[in-house]
């Protein structure tokens, strides 16, 4: 897993930017339901928008975190993370 892409944006007064939605792409369509709920129990907005895909509105640096607990529950769940630009590997 590796996260030293993923990084917040932040303001001079220290408080994060919202990045917008982001796209969360899984190697295996089988997690994409087990990610989304995931997130949901931690009070975050997860929208499948198809079999290997998830949109989540949450800050980049709060994600990771998120995404780092993931990674260690699924080892071989592997997850991609992007904002409609370019993609990033994110677990």
């Amino acid at each position: 897993m590796s996260l030293g892409r993923v990084t917040a944006r932040g303001r001079r007064d220290g408080k994060l930017e919202a990045c917008g939605p982001m796209q969360l792409r899984l190697s295996d369509p089988s997690y994409t339901d087990r990610l989304a709920h995931f997130l949901r129990s931690l009070g975050q907005t997860a929208i499948a928008v198809g079999p290997d895909q998830l949109e989540v509105d949450t800050p980049r640096s709060e994600l990771a975190i998120y995404l780092r607990v993931w990674a260690v529950l699924y080892p071989d769940a592997e997850v991609q993370l992007g904002n409609g630009e370019d993609e990033a590997p994110a677990a």
